[in-house]
């Protein structure tokens, strides 16, 4: 079977599509702000509920919890994109873990982004986001990682640009205190 011309340009702008929403949800793990910003079109806006704005301007807003979480955790899944010629629909649903220092819980919050995207010079970003909220729900922090056997030397995630992801991937990771940056 071989594919159409079509067909590919299809099957490669939906890669590109899936690629910007999993750049956007690193960055926003990683509390990388420029990387944030690099998923949305300038002119692009953005409805969180709580932040209603341009899309570079919740990239700043994220920046109010550095100080306030240990970490946050995007699990993103059911991408469903529908190209038509340089704009496209993504529904896509989350699960988004954020532990928070001061109260010492965990936030677990589910739900679906409605993105229209755009194709800017063979480029696809967020132009339109609609954050649609389906569930939360607040836990007391249980911290025993005995239960698993992770030691409290590892590979600890960590913020930008401190994260292993963004170190040099030929040598191994550098290991880090499991107490450090944003975990617990």
């Amino acid at each position: 079977m071989s594919l159409t011309e079509a067909q590919l340009i299809e099957l490669y702008d939906d890669k590109c599509l899936h690629d910007n929403l999993m750049m956007y949800c690193r960055a926003a793990d990683r509390m990388d702000i420029e990387g944030i910003k690099a998923t949305y079109w300038p002119d692009s806006t953005d409805d969180h509920g709580g932040y209603v704005g341009s899309g570079h301007g919740w990239a700043e807003a994220v920046e109010q919890y550095r100080d306030r979480i240990h970490s946050c955790s995007h699990h993103t899944s059911n991408v469903l994109c529908e190209v038509d010629g340089n704009r496209a629909k993504r529904e896509s649903m989350f699960l988004c873990v954020v532990a928070f220092k001061e109260q010492d819980v965990s936030f677990f919050h589910g739900g679906r982004y409605r993105d229209l995207c755009e194709k800017r010079d063979g480029v696809w970003k967020v132009l339109r986001r609609t954050c649609i909220w389906d569930w939360s729900d607040v836990r007391k922090a249980n911290t025993d990682w005995s239960i698993s056997g992770v030691p409290e030397m590892s590979y600890w995630g960590a913020r930008y640009p401190h994260d292993p992801i963004y170190q040099d991937w030929s040598s191994p990771a550098t290991a880090r205190p499991a107490h450090q940056d944003t975990c617990r």
